[in-house]
């Protein structure tokens, strides 16, 4: 069962922000954009949708954060990871690799769509503090999430063709972390 736009626009009327808080949570990028139409369609205030799409993405990067942090050496975990070549050199690497290029690596995370996750993961089995973690991933979600809602503003919409091209950008994205982790895991196997 599908909802109509003007079913849809009249809950967003409603509960505006208890709506978009859930769903930035886990799904940013495109709910932000969203949010922005909105603004531009006079749905919701600026400012409060700003503050709301930022306190809801860090939520979802602590919640990859912790389960890296919890669970990224649990025995399973490593079990698993041995077929993928994780093992504890590759914790080893991963905490050096934090260690000297901490701020790069976060702000590339933030920027390059699909990868954001995966090194928020990284960050909490690299022991990264969470005071670090927090500050630098917020460095990295305010200007995004502001361009991101003045794009959804301006282009909104067209949001299910921005949609489109954050996926393609978003596997882009990962098939080059997939080709840069597969020639580490070759160059490791080689020595």
């Amino acid at each position: 069962m599908f909802i109509s736009p003007t079913e849809l626009l009249s809950i967003l009327e409603h509960y505006r922000y208890w709506i978009i808080f859930p769903i930035a949570i886990f799904e940013g990028p495109i709910i932000i954009i969203i949010s922005g139409f909105l603004v531009s369609l006079g749905y919701l205030n600026g400012v409060i949708a700003y503050i709301v799409v930022i306190v809801a993405d860090m939520i979802g990067d602590s919640l990859y954060y912790a389960i890296g942090r919890f669970w990224g050496k649990a025995k399973w975990v490593k079990k698993i990871g041995k077929y993928v070549g994780y093992d504890e050199g590759s914790e080893k690497y991963i905490e050096e690799h934090f260690k000297k290029h901490k701020v790069k690596t976060f702000l590339i995370g933030k920027i390059s769509h699909g990868l954001g996750g995966t090194i928020q993961i990284a960050s909490g089995i690299a022991k990264v503090s969470y005071k670090e973690f927090f500050w630098l991933s917020l460095l990295g979600t305010a200007p995004k999430a502001l361009g991101l809602l003045i794009l959804g503003f301006y282009l909104g919409s067209y949001y299910e063709r921005i949609n489109g091209y954050l996926q393609n950008i978003g596997l882009v994205s990962f098939s080059i972390f997939l080709i840069v982790l597969f020639m580490v895991i070759s160059n490791k196997l080689k020595k």
